[in-house]
């Protein structure tokens, strides 16, 4: 158990990191230095004894024994580690004591033992005496205390042998060995210096290390509040959405009367808008997910070029401006779907802050690497706004009550760069449009012939299958928004059944379904979730099913989850068309025959 003492100054004093390093420092070497403490005297034994007087030997080796046994014991019961150190001061006293007394018999030494021996066996002891003053300067002079209870009973002895009657050694010597102690201690105080410097500059950084790590773990978890604000507050405002973009897709326009439709168009255009903010989030909750990985595939400009165009043409139409596209064909290894959206953001803010004149849709070559460029005629952005605008959430003061938005377009754009390793300038003058160019590291081929994957810039919907004849499972729990997705995948064509969200129920009801092609199902449903009636029905039919789950969660962990599961994830609010659309794609992406589950 390590030692301590009953008097109230042992506290703890982690208020002083030196002393709790320095006491850890040097009861470590006197440690380390216990065995030599042990060897010494038994060579002097060896040496001495024919040579010595016996008496006085004798007692010499009495005192260098029981002083090594109290030494060895203190030390060894001390605590070494600076982390388990209560009292610095405890241990610092304990290990000045302990080398005091085996300084202090080395010295005694030079009066018991040295006067009779021989000339050879008087520079052995100084030998050895002189090494452990030097083992010293190292161990014990961070406490100086503990230094010269060392040094000084072995130093001033062997200094003074010249003013004995019959003197040791010459005079020399003991000036040598003045000098000798001298530059000891010389040697020791620069020694301490530097190592209070350095335990300084040591504690110094652990600090500043410490600091950052709590700003890191201060901005992790401010990230990861935001991430859950962001998610808890589109969750709770998608439901709503939904259910309104339902109703909106099952009017009837035919029979509302001319007048009417204008305001349902209106409500219709509103609810696009607040459409496109929901996306927003539901982007930013992906990138927080961490589940977007970067592809490399080869696709051709002309083709990405074109998908954008079939996109972004009919949002400048509806302001009234000209949007052109131009660049080189050729074909290009990356990430095309991340491009398309970097591609859509920029177009979609431009298209935002241009009230009259053109946008101008670009890309080219550099260096073998492709690089993109969108231009405006539009407001253009103040210089000290430009290095805030790719900041979540940030909208220019002037333009805020002109424009719909939450400000996320030119932050998604600006992490989708740092996702693919592409970089994002902008070049604006207030009033006089904006220009941002990426400059991605994709490499660019002339060759247009080259082979490329069409599939992913061709068309938004990709490759589907018809739902004609398909046995098409639907799980919802809103009865309104259940009909909804009866009636919608009915018009399709396909066979609709209903199911229950309780599992035991749905168990009963399986035994009247005999095949199944797709699921659509919600996530949240009252006594379970989507993707647990998804697996039962898999294993139920002992075979992968086709399914899609729809959901107003855009959690970061829920996201991944989902990725995970390799299920098609809708994040309401949606429309019917993207019900038809999933599920077609859905069904086109599984094979002819899904494969049977592992048994």
């Amino acid at each position: 158990m390590p030692l301590r003492t009953p008097s109230t100054s042992t506290q703890p004093t982690s208020e002083d990191p030196l002393s709790r390093e320095r006491a850890a420092y040097i009861t470590k070497a006197a440690r380390s230095v216990t065995v030599a403490n042990v060897i010494a005297p038994l060579l002097c034994y060896v040496a001495f004894q024919s040579d010595a007087d016996p008496d006085r030997f004798r007692l010499w080796l009495i005192y260098m024994f029981v002083a090594t046994v109290i030494r060895t014991f203190t030390t060894g019961r001390l605590d070494h580690q600076a982390s388990e150190i209560g009292n610095p001061q405890v241990n610092l006293n304990w290990v000045t004591l302990g080398v005091g007394l085996i300084g202090l018999g080395w010295g005694l030494g030079w009066w018991l033992l040295v006067p009779d021996l021989s000339m050879e066996n008087r520079l052995l002891y100084l030998y050895i005496t002189t090494g452990g003053m030097f083992n010293s300067m190292f161990a014990y002079c961070v406490y100086w205390p503990a230094f010269f209870s060392f040094t000084v009973p072995i130093m001033v002895p062997a200094i003074l042998t010249v003013l004995t009657p019959h003197p040791l050694f010459h005079w020399t010597v003991s000036a040598g060995l003045f000098a000798l102690f001298f530059y000891v201690v010389k040697i020791s105080r620069n020694f301490s210096q530097s190592y209070e410097t350095s335990l300084r500059l040591r504690l110094r950084n652990e600090k500043l290390y410490q600091e950052l790590t709590t700003e890191r773990d201060a901005s992790v978890a401010a990230n990861t509040a935001k991430s859950s604000f962001i998610a808890s507050a589109s969750h709770d405002l998608r439901q709503p959405m939904h259910a309104v973009n339902i109703y909106l897709d099952s009017l009837q326009m035919d029979r509302i009367p001319p007048a009417e439709q204008q305001t349902i168009q209106k409500i219709k255009s509103s609810i696009t808008t607040l459409n496109e903010m929901f996306e927003s989030l539901l982007n930013i909750s992906k990138l927080d997910s961490l589940t977007y990985r970067p592809t490399h595939q080869p696709f051709s400009l002309a083709l990405l070029g074109a998908s954008i165009e079939e996109l972004a043409r009919p949002l400048a139409m509806q302001k009234g401006l000209d949007i052109r596209f131009s660049g080189d064909p050729g074909v290009v290894r990356g990430d095309v779907k991340a491009l398309q959206q970097i591609m859509m953001n920029l177009i979609a803010n431009a298209i935002h802050y241009t009230d009259q004149g053109h946008i101008d849709v670009a890309w080219r070559t550099e260096r073998h690497q492709l690089v993109l460029r969108v231009q405006d005629t539009g407001r253009g952005i103040g210089t000290e706004d430009q290095a805030k605008i790719f900041n979540e959430f940030y909208r220019v003061d002037e333009t805020r009550p002109l424009h719909d938005g939450l400000g996320l377009g030119l932050s998604i754009v600006k992490r989708l760069c740092q996702h693919i390793g592409a970089h994002i300038t902008v070049a604006s003058e207030r009033g006089q449009g904006a220009s941002f160019t990426v400059y991605t590291a994709y490499p660019v081929q002339g060759d247009a012939s080259a082979r490329f994957d069409d599939s992913a810039s061709a068309s938004p919907h990709g490759t589907s299958q018809s739902l004609h004849g398909k046995v098409v499972a639907v799980i919802e729990d809103d009865p309104t928004v259940r009909e909804a997705y009866r009636q919608t995948l009915a018009s399709k064509g396909a066979m609709v059944v209903v199911l229950p969200d309780d599992p035991q129920t749905l168990l009963q009801e399986l035994e009247l379904l005999d095949h199944l092609d797709l699921i659509v199902s919600d996530f949240r449903l009252r006594t379970t979730t989507g993707d647990v009636l998804i697996q039962t029905l898999r294993e139920a039919f002992n075979r992968e099913v086709p399914a899609i789950l729809v959901t107003a969660d855009t959690s970061p962990a829920h996201i991944h989850r989902f990725e995970e599961m390799h299920i098609p994830v809708l994040h309401k609010p949606i429309s019917f068309q993207q019900i038809i659309d999933a599920s077609e794609k859905a069904l086109a992406s599984a094979s002819p025959e899904a494969h049977e589950l592992s048994p």
